[in-house]
């Protein structure tokens, strides 16, 4: 009894105490706080997410929109893609469009080229970026994804371009065996030439072997190329170097050798910006002079992804190879390389899913 009647005596003393100070110190005019407890440390400097230019040195996966998935495959079966996994109807429940719930349900079909997933995908319900898509460029390639090697890097690179002003259109999530997958797709359609980038975080991927995409026949059975069609190829070089990437190798005033375009002589002339930092050149073709493919692409579907480039060692036994599986040429050309003349040939696939296949014959390689 007695020692709590003195802890209470205490208490009450160092109350007054306080008070007391307090008053004294009010009266001189100068601030007083009472802290308790350990003061407050600084927080440590966040260091600020940059652009990892490693991430971004092989594409991973293309997102390919179609209104008829089984026609489109199947042609590209043909063609020779038979590394193929028909999935059904798949749901997507965690689906956002900007930043608001947008659950979807979506034909998929996967295939694996070499090391490049395709994923087709025929929209069923929801899913307002696949639809939208759909609606304004018709049948294509709208979406280049890159796989991260972390969940952090993922997050990281999210909060490098929001920094830089560029938002996630589209982010999805799932639950992997390993971990919590993740999606998104950025803001980088309307200034980047109808491309739009995205980011896969993938435990499950990461955790088991590669799918080396072997069963293709020859000659799709990898992709060395990815081009598109744009307004102005200066204006998406520009926009890409301001996110941090570096600008285009080079731009060039393309005049071909050997034109041909649908069996008659061609008189097209073209910008072409190259892109070589990736393991597989990406190139921006800006139309001078027509008529050629790029001139129907564009008016079919705007600014967006044309075509899928392949390599060759035989250019006339590849042309009849493809002729033979349904994909005649388009359009030819050629240029002049220290060991002779490199071609390319475009195949007349753009009616089966919006993307033309190029046949490239480099004697340099």
């Amino acid at each position: 009894m007695k020692a709590h009647r003195y802890r209470l005596a205490l208490g009450l003393t160092v109350l007054l105490t306080v008070g007391i100070l307090t008053e004294k110190i009010a009266r001189a005019g100068q601030p007083f706080e009472v802290v308790l407890g350990s003061p407050a440390l600084p927080a440590p400097d966040t260091p600020t997410p940059a652009l990892d230019p490693a991430i971004y040195h092989h594409v991973a996966q293309v997102t390919w929109v179609v209104a008829d998935i089984d026609r489109v495959v199947d042609y590209w079966q043909r063609l020779g893609i038979h590394n193929i996994h028909r999935d059904g109807v798949v749901s997507f429940p965690d689906l956002t469009y900007r930043g608001k719930p947008d659950p979807a349900t979506a034909r998929q079909v996967t295939a694996k080229v070499g090391e490049l997933e395709i994923r087709w995908i025929q929209p069923v319900r929801g899913g307002t970026f696949w639809r939208d898509r759909l609606r304004e460029h018709r049948d294509g390639i709208r979406v280049l994804s890159y796989a991260v090697r972390s969940s952090q890097e993922f997050d990281d690179q999210i909060k490098y371009f929001s920094a830089k002003g560029v938002g996630v259109v589209v982010q999805d999530s799932w639950k992997g065996s390993a971990g919590r997958g993740r999606s998104a797709y950025f803001d980088t359609a309307v200034q980047g030439g109808g491309h739009t980038l995205g980011l896969i975080d993938d435990p499950d991927a990461r955790s088991r072997a590669a799918d080396a995409g072997t069963g293709n026949e020859y000659p799709v059975n990898k992709i060395t190329h990815f081009a598109w069609v744009v307004n102005d190829v200066h204006k998406v070089d520009a926009y890409y170097s301001s996110l941090g990437f570096q600008p285009f190798s080079r731009i060039d005033h393309n005049v071909s050798l050997d034109r041909v375009y649908r069996g008659q002589p061609g008189t097209y002339e073209m910008w072409l910006g190259w892109d070589r930092t990736g393991d597989a050149p990406f190139e921006w073709v800006q139309q001078i002079t027509g008529p050629d493919v790029y001139v129907e692409y564009g008016k079919t579907h705007g600014e967006g992804f044309h075509h899928l480039g392949v390599n060759v060692t035989d250019m006339e036994e590849a042309i009849r190879l493809m002729s033979a599986r349904g994909a005649p040429p388009s359009q030819l050309a050629a240029w002049n390389t220290p060991k002779g003349k490199g071609r390319a040939v475009y195949l007349d696939t753009e009616p089966y899913g919006g993307v033309t296949l190029e046949l490239i014959y480099d004697p340099t390689r």
